[in-house]
C-alpha cells in the first residue's frame, strides 16, 4: 500500500505523529515522534530517546502510526512493520539531519507501510 500525495504532504508539514508499538508481552505503548522522511511506502523516524519503544520494535515489528491535521478535519492511520537500524544508509541519513545536530541518534526506525485507513 502506498501513501498518497496528500498524506505525504501532511507528514511533511505536520511532522509529529503518534507511534504505537507493543512488545512480546502485548502491552501497547504510544509515543509522539517526529517523522524525518516519508515517501510512498516507508517512513523514517530517528531514535534519540527511545527505550521501551525500541525494545518493543525489536520484539514485535508491527506498528501503527496516526497522523492528523491540526483541526482534525483529516486523519489517517498506518499499519506497518518497523525495522531498527544502527548502521547503514538509514542510520547515516538520520545522523546527518539538521534537526539531530544537537543529539546523538541511537538508531533509525524505518516503517514499511502495509495498510492505510483514512478518516474525515
Amino acid at each position: 500500500m502506498n501513501l498518497t500525495k496528500q498524506q505525504i504532504d501532511l507528514l511533511s508539514e505536520r511532522k509529529v505523529v503518534a507511534l504505537a508499538t507493543s512488545g512480546a508481552n502485548a502491552v501497547p505503548r504510544v509515543i509522539f515522534v517526529e517523522v524525518n522522511s516519508a515517501d510512498e511506502d516507508e517512513i523514517i523516524i530517528t531514535d534519540n530517546f527511545m527505550e521501551t519503544t525500541k525494545k518493543n520494535i525489536l520484539e514485535n515489528k508491527k506498528v501503527s502510526i496516526l497522523s492528523f491535521k491540526e483541526d482534525y478535519s483529516y486523519c489517517f492511520r498506518i499499519f506497518g512493520e518497523a525495522e531498527y537500524h544502527t548502521e547503514g544508509k538509514y542510520f547515516d541519513f538520520v545522523r546527518g539531519l539538521e534537526t539531530n545536530k544537537d543529539y546523538s541518534p541511537k538508531g533509525a526506525v524505518v516503517v514499511k507501510i502495509k495498510e492505510i485507513f483514512e478518516f474525515e
